[in-house]
């Protein structure tokens, strides 16, 4: 006889959301800051909860969730500032200032949810409030440096097993009280960086607060790309199905993160152009 489906099914939610965070948090370190922080940016929870809400819930439900998701991945940008914020007000000891950057990235982020969660977003309204936030967030943070110094840090088993642990517990406490809270309060807690939150700390912890700078400086532009993707799903998901659905929103948030990658590249290539005699 097989497994009973909720077997199957959680172990599928176990293996899929630690494999996708692992990778994913293990790209991002040995690629440095500036293209760790485009990468941590792809969808991740979205992407788990897009199958999972469409298996459990249907796609209408996994569709409006996705819609409210898009404001959700705001919070995010919000939670970014304010850790990095706290963290340069609490410099030393180090500990104390990844707490008070931890402490003050939770305060922001269910603050902004509440407030996102209040606002009369309408499908016509998301996209450009989604680019607005994200923009600006990018404007203010343009001043920051796109690079750190980075020696990789040994992946210990416990440095993985917590990655994954802590990925897992939120797909699966999200996923199972989705129908409780609704589609709009699921799209919009889906929009903690579970992962992206932890990642700063852990490279905080061994490099300094110095290498959290190249990571909020790319994080707001590339959070937009996942509001792209969640506009596709939401668009997407009750016509093409789930798989095409992945499909074509992973397609324009790599060819998004493509585009932001070279226009963070860009101001580094135009510094140097002059001293290397090149003339365009």
């Amino acid at each position: 006889m097989g497994a009973p489906s909720w077997l199957v099914l959680l172990v599928a939610k176990v293996v899929v959301s630690a494999g996708i965070v692992v990778g994913v948090t293990a790209a991002a370190e040995r690629l440095g800051p500036r293209l760790g922080g485009l990468i941590v940016a792809t969808p991740q929870l979205s992407v788990l909860a897009l199958i999972f809400l469409t298996i459990e819930q249907g796609p209408t439900f996994a569709a409006a969730s996705a819609f409210w998701n898009i404001p959700g991945s705001c919070t995010a940008v919000a939670v970014y500032l304010a850790y990095l914020g706290a963290s340069l007000l609490v410099p030393a000891p180090r500990g104390a200032s990844i707490g008070a950057g931890a402490v003050a990235g939770v305060a922001a982020f269910v603050v902004s949810a509440v407030v996102m969660g209040a606002l009369p977003l309408r499908p016509a309204s998301v996209i450009p409030f989604a680019a607005s936030v994200c923009g600006l967030t990018a404007w203010l943070v343009r001043t920051l440096p796109d690079r750190a110094t980075l020696t990789r840090v040994r992946m210990s088993p416990a440095v993985v097993l917590a990655r994954a642990a802590i990925s897992v517990a939120v797909v699966l406490t999200l996923t199972s009280i989705a129908q409780a809270i609704g589609p709009k309060w699921a799209g919009l807690l889906l929009g903690f960086p579970v992962n992206a939150l932890p990642v700063l700390a852990i490279l905080h912890f061994h490099y300094g607060a110095v290498v959290m700078k190249p990571f909020v400086r790319a994080f707001p532009a590339a959070a937009f790309g996942i509001c792209l993707f969640n506009f596709v799903a939401w668009l997407a998901v009750e016509r093409l199905g789930l798989v095409a659905t992945i499909l074509l929103g992973y397609a324009v948030d790599i060819a998004y993160l493509a585009l932001v990658d070279t226009l963070l590249r860009r101001p580094r290539r135009a510094g140097r152009a002059p001293a290397s005699g090149t003339t365009g």
